[in-house]
Parts: C-alpha cells; sequence; structure tokens
C-alpha cells in the first residue's frame, strides 16, 4: 500500500477497531447490544449475517502526522490491509444493517422479535431488574396476556360441534 495514500486519508483505519459479537437471540442480549450503544464512538453492524462492533479509538502509535511510528514492527492485522480493503479506496463496506443509536437497534429488535414478544419480555427482564413499579406493569401485562389466552381458548371451543 502507498504510504500517500494513508497520509491522504488520515489513517482512517487506525482511528477504530472491529470485532465479532455474539448475535443477539433475546431480549437480554439485545439490551446488552443496546448498552454498547449508549456510549461515544460505538457502532454495531450485521455483515453477511455476522455481527460486529466497531469502537472509535485512535491508535496511540500514530503521531500527529497520522503516520505510524512503529511502521516496521506493526502489528501483523495493520501489515494485512491493503488498497483493496482500505477505508479509503475499499468503497461502501455494504453492510446488511448498521446500528449507531440505542433507538435504530430497538427498531431491528421488534421487528425481529415481533412487537408483543419485545414488550413483553423487556417489561419480563425490566421487571426482574427494576423497582416496584416495573414489577407491578409486569404483573398487569402477564394478567392481560392470560385472559387474552383464555378469551381466544374460549372462542375456539365454542366453534366446535359435538
Amino acid at each position: 500500500m502507498s504510504f500517500d495514500t494513508c497520509k491522504e486519508c488520515g489513517a482512517k483505519c487506525c482511528t477504530y477497531f472491529c470485532f465479532e459479537i455474539d448475535k443477539p437471540d433475546d431480549i437480554e442480549e439485545f439490551e446488552d447490544v443496546r448498552w454498547y450503544l449508549c456510549h461515544d464512538g460505538v457502532s454495531v453492524h450485521i455483515d453477511e449475517g455476522d455481527w460486529f462492533i466497531s469502537i472509535a479509538n485512535r491508535c496511540n502509535m500514530l503521531n500527529d502526522d497520522d503516520e505510524c511510528t512503529i511502521y516496521d514492527n506493526r502489528p501483523l492485522i495493520c501489515r494485512k490491509y491493503d488498497l483493496e480493503n482500505c477505508d479509503q479506496t475499499g468503497g461502501d463496506y455494504g453492510y446488511d444493517e448498521e446500528f449507531t443509536s440505542p433507538e435504530q437497534l430497538e427498531t431491528y429488535a421488534r421487528k425481529t422479535l415481533g412487537e408483543e414478544t419485545f414488550e413483553f419480555e423487556r417489561t419480563k427482564f425490566r421487571a426482574k431488574h427494576g423497582g416496584k413499579e416495573e414489577k407491578s406493569l409486569f404483573e398487569a401485562m402477564k394478567k392481560a396476556r392470560a385472559k387474552s389466552k383464555a378469551k381466544k381458548k374460549s372462542k375456539k371451543g365454542k366453534g366446535k360441534k359435538n
């Protein structure tokens, strides 16, 4: 890779790190990812079905001119970069999804888990880890859900012929 190309872009690849995380499968796991997104400089993306967290954090080995001070002894991951996968010249990453805020992730979680499941499970989670108000809300939600299921079951039973 051309050192001039690195100077032109301000060493973008040296201003963050990114690694794979587990795909969230339930509300508790979505809440963990939501917590990540509550921090400055954090984004989460899905690429070909795999989940990743990206954390903006400038490399300590860059000088004020965005030059690597340990270039000849740089880590292997740095050596693997080339112009084809460079942040400056590689183009759009084309992620399946990208989340830069807790609200974006919540919208995705509601869609993925289903609105009713999302609300019930989140309320249950908050009741388990919250105060009296959250517990009361969850108990009311459980009663309403049980009543709704009983009503549906009753309707099914009345429609049967003996």
